[in-house]
């Protein structure tokens, strides 16, 4: 990739960003073509593989660039004082569904990354696993442990959490695009559902 890329003014960035998600969103990275993402860009195609060297280093950059907006904002937006799982699980994803909610086309191409299995993805799913352990990692670093019932200890919490995110985004990805404040509140619904089987009863008053 060309370091010149990101001496481009921040907007001009953003539109080839954006026109890359929707690409790859509405399409596998197959059938993806470079030249309608350079022409809603308002560049030349010659231009984006300036910056570029190919489609699968545009197709990469914008798996680690989505994933890197939602790592920071979700720093952002966890207090250090707060020590509840739920309560900073919520946050995670509702700093997830804000994001997605500014950058339409991003939540489409995480999933059409994630189910499209293609052999492009295989790095991009790897990286995805790296920042999952790290994002785990940074919220149980945190947490309450004692709030906890012996038998459903916060490792696997997470787990049921993230299958359940996984399979209520697969359900919107059949249906057509992804509709983000559904998404967000049917899985905040399932989050707390979680939370009254896996609280001791008296962290629950």
């Amino acid at each position: 990739m060309n370091d010149k890329f990101f001496k481009l003014p921040e907007e001009k960035q953003l539109r080839i960003v954006n026109a890359g998600f929707k690409a790859f969103a509405e399409n596998p990275y197959k059938k993806a073509n470079t030249a309608d993402i350079a022409a809603a860009a308002g560049i030349s195609k010659g231009l984006l593989f300036h910056y570029f060297s190919n489609k699968q280093t545009l197709y990469e950059y914008l798996f680690r660039y989505g994933n890197d907006v939602m790592f920071r904002r979700i720093r952002e937006l966890l207090p250090s004082d707060e020590s509840d799982f739920f309560e900073i699980w919520l946050r995670s994803q509702r700093a997830k569904s804000e994001i997605m909610m500014r950058n339409p086309y991003l939540m489409d191409f995480f999933i059409r990354v994630y189910y499209d299995k293609a052999p492009e993805s295989a790095g991009n799913m790897s990286f995805y696993s790296d920042l999952e352990t790290t994002i785990t990692a940074l919220i149980l670093d945190r947490i309450d442990r004692s709030k906890f019932r012996e038998e459903t200890p916060p490792e696997k919490v997470i787990r049921w959490l993230i299958w359940a995110a996984e399979g209520f985004m697969k359900r919107q990805s059949d249906l057509g695009r992804v509709d983000i404040e559904q998404l967000n509140s049917e899985y905040t619904e399932h989050v707390l559902f979680i939370r009254q089987h896996c609280y001791k009863e008296e962290a629950l008053q």
